[in-house]
């Protein structure tokens, strides 16, 4: 196999898993990336804005913009670190949670899914290797 088409892979999956997952989230009025952001929240409370964009790999505005979104709709806030005053940290308000709750159950479902109909795939390999290839890509040591 050719190296370059791991990224070809990777980029169809991610497609085809947020297509899959838009439609499945239609009626909840939250778009893919905003739900990314909510469930990345939910599983790493009180982080600011600066270590979410770092660790999800976005740009900086592209998430304030997104985290507008998520205050208006009464899902997120945002409260003054104390140690940084200029800081923001990220919490899920109790609406946020819940949506979030919501969100993960629909997301791994859908994983569930595929690896039912396709039990040549063990997901649990391939969650540590994709685990791995994100902690080279950021930097990270190998646990």
């Amino acid at each position: 196999m050719e190296l370059f088409e791991f990224s070809k892979y990777i980029a169809g999956v991610y497609r085809q898993s947020k297509r899959d997952f838009k439609q499945a989230i239609a009626e909840l009025d939250v778009r893919a990336t905003q739900s990314d952001l909510l469930m990345y929240i939910y599983d790493h409370p009180a982080l600011t804005q600066q270590q979410i964009a770092q660790d999800v790999t976005m740009d900086p505005s592209l998430l304030a913009r997104d985290l507008r979104v998520l205050v208006d709709k009464g899902w997120v806030q945002r409260a003054v670190h104390a140690q940084d005053r200029r800081a923001k940290m990220i919490t899920l308000t109790p609406a946020g949670q819940q949506l979030a709750q919501q969100l993960k159950i629909i997301m791994d479902r859908w994983w569930s899914n595929l690896f039912e109909q396709h039990p040549e795939i063990d997901g649990a390999a391939l969650a540590q290797q994709l685990k791995l290839v994100r902690q080279a890509l950021a930097g990270e040591q190998h646990e």
